[in-house]
């Protein structure tokens, strides 16, 4: 095969194999290079070249203005300015991005490549390149962006870092918002044993052995004091998982979550909730006061409804009451008690009862008309039980007794 046969071929293999990438084609032989937007400029299209602008074959005059015409107008500008940058420097093929309008009114992406090639007249030069859709590309790309912007943004208001560890070079990435939360300057290059070190002194043992065996395979998720490059002590939420390749662990990842802020909410929920425990305690302790009034004897006032729950703490107290100081006498004050139901008369004769068993006798005292009356109706036997009309007279029977015996 002659030289020239060769060349031929060649040529027309390269612009078949252009041809099949989706490639447009475009050849400007004689270009003023003071002018590279010269929309008299002669230039040739391939097939593809027309295809891509939505044309039929030959239908796109071969002159610059039907390229320069489909151009966005915000784009040229920046077309111009990669074109006379070629002209700058005919050694090197440069490229640009660009929208066009296609003859169907559709808005494509295009990318251009050229390059200043030898052959012209006097005063001219020859552009060659070919132009490329990267519409799809641009819209992956956008998606793409989008989905990274989206995650940064989640990142920052949930305060979550991610980070990964290669472990053939020790090498650590980390997420924009894990560097926020290490409180880092600009261009801290991160690394496993330099984020290790950003623990508390007493976690890194945690957070080491965590790590050890994140790389043998097991997965860890931890809560532990960090120091921030600013010395700022913050809890977080570390997680860590192995990355296994042709069965091999390459690398170890996971995510960094700042958790102070709510730490210290459950930390104050805590307090809350035991300072309230304390204050029913207390309300409980002056719901039930018992009194000794004498060696041996006490009494507990009891004031409004006494259901199951209350009667339950005041039998507890009045009990342990009774035990403690060896009470042979144990009077309920009912003067405070302005109604009954038979819950409450139910619970008075529990009480009484219970004190019995301990050896102790319970007298009853304060009991209102209305009281009295609800008990009767309500058929409540209140003979085995003494009865006095105040607190006086109920202490002045106990006494009574007590120098009897």
């Amino acid at each position: 095969m002659s030289s020239d046969r060769e060349s031929q071929w060649s040529l027309e293999t390269t612009a078949l194999l252009v041809e099949i990438s989706g490639d447009g084609l475009w050849e400007c032989p004689a270009l003023d290079p003071e002018n590279p937007l010269d929309p008299g400029a002669t230039v040739h299209f391939s097939s593809r070249f027309h295809e891509l602008l939505g044309h039929e074959k030959g239908a796109l005059p071969p002159v610059a203005g039907s390229w320069l015409e489909a151009i966005h107008p915000d784009d040229r500008a920046r077309v111009e300015e990669a074109r006379r940058a070629r002209m700058k420097d005919p050694t090197t093929s440069n490229s640009v991005e660009y929208r066009v309008r296609t003859r169907q009114g559709e808005e494509r992406w295009w990318l251009e490549f050229g390059r200043v090639l030898s052959g012209a007249g006097p005063g001219r030069v020859r552009v060659a390149g070919v132009v490329r859709d990267i519409t799809e590309a641009r819209r992956e790309l956008n998606l793409l962006q989008r989905r990274c912007d989206m995650l940064e943004r989640v990142q920052e208001v949930a305060r979550v870092g991610g980070w990964e560890v290669d472990l053939a070079t020790q090498k650590a990435y980390w997420t924009k918002e894990t560097y926020v939360i290490h409180e880092v300057p600009k261009g801290f290059d991160p690394d496993l044993e330099g984020g290790i070190h950003f623990y508390a002194p007493e976690h890194q043992p945690l957070i080491t052995a965590a790590v050890e065996g994140c790389m043998r395979g097991e997965p860890y998720e931890v809560q532990l004091d960090l120091i921030t490059y600013t010395g700022k002590r913050l809890r977080v939420h570390a997680t860590g998982r192995p990355r296994i390749e042709n069965g091999k662990i390459t690398r170890i990842f996971g995510s960094f979550r700042d958790i102070t802020e709510e730490t210290q909410r459950e930390e104050a929920l805590r307090a809350q909730l035991a300072l309230i425990e304390e204050q029913q305690r207390a309300i409980r302790a002056l719901s039930t006061p018992i009194l000794q009034l004498w060696d041996g004897i006490i009494t507990l006032p009891l004031i409004g409804t006494i259901d199951a729950e209350r009667a339950a703490q005041i039998m507890d107290s009045l009990l342990g009451e009774v035990v403690r100081v060896g009470a042979r006498y144990a009077i309920l004050d009912l003067t405070g008690v302005v109604a009954v139901d038979m819950t409450t008369a139910d619970q008075l004769v529990r009480i009484t009862r219970a004190v019995a068993l301990l050896g102790a006798e319970a007298l009853l005292c304060g009991l209102t008309p209305l009281v009295a009356q609800a008990l009767t109706d309500l058929g409540v036997d209140l003979t085995p039980f003494r009865t006095h009309r105040n607190l006086q007279e109920a202490l002045r029977a106990c006494l009574r007794d007590v120098t009897r015996r």
